[in-house]
């Protein structure tokens, strides 16, 4: 993954978040973000931060929870990693992406159900419209199709079984580029359903799946 040119707007965060948590937890956090390793699911947290374990092509990291913005369509969630990429998820779909060799800029989504409506449906269909850098692509529009699958195997998951969610899959259609579908693992507890796991190409040969990390069900 190539270094972005806001790199050190986000290690001005980084020295933020170390001065206000603490150096030994985020400072190896944010050191290894979007860096193989092999112990990255042992690396020790901080209480006080929110962590995202994500996969890009068959690299491991932690991101951490930069800020939550209140929206009437839910809750934004911005995760930052040390280079300086940043992955923005709304109600566990992808809204934006800076940073990456090609990112999805201003995801906008119509008609789209909320979790409890597709959960107790069977199949929704719904438009996305993105804008895509580099090339300048915008306003993008697809129609996606949205179904309940069985569990899958091959999802990266770490310390969870794939037959503890319940899982969804989302495809475009037609798919003029054979870009592969989305699937997103869900779990209901006390009335509330969350997305677990979450998982997106953004060309055929770049996926990203992300997963809250540690997982609490």
């Amino acid at each position: 993954m190539r270094f972005s040119s806001l790199r050190w707007v986000f290690y001005g965060l980084g020295l933020a978040l170390l001065s206000a948590c603490g150096h030994t937890p985020v400072t190896r956090t944010l050191a290894q973000a979007f860096d193989t390793g092999p112990n990255i699911d042992q690396q020790p947290l901080n209480p006080r931060l929110d962590y995202l374990r994500v996969s890009l092509n068959g690299r491991v990291a932690l991101m951490v929870l930069g800020y939550r913005e209140q929206t009437e369509q839910g809750p934004v969630d911005t995760w930052y990693s040390s280079q300086g990429e940043v992955l923005k998820l709304q109600n566990g779909r992808i809204v934006s992406t800076v940073g990456l060799a090609l990112d999805w800029r201003d995801v906008r989504y119509q008609n789209l159900p909320s979790w409890p409506e597709v959960t107790a449906n069977t199949q929704h269909v719904f438009v996305r419209v993105r804008d895509q850098m580099p090339k300048y692509r915008f306003g993008i529009s697809e129609q996606i199709s949205f179904y309940p699958i069985a569990p899958p195997k091959d999802a990266k998951l770490a310390g969870i079984l794939a037959d503890q969610l319940r899982w969804f899959e989302e495809k475009v259609v037609p798919s003029p580029h054979g870009l592969a579908s989305a699937r997103f693992g869900l779990h209901t507890h006390g009335g509330v359903t969350q997305v677990i796991y979450g998982e997106q190409c953004l060309t055929e040969s770049m996926c990203i799946a992300w997963q809250k990390w540690p997982v609490h069900l």
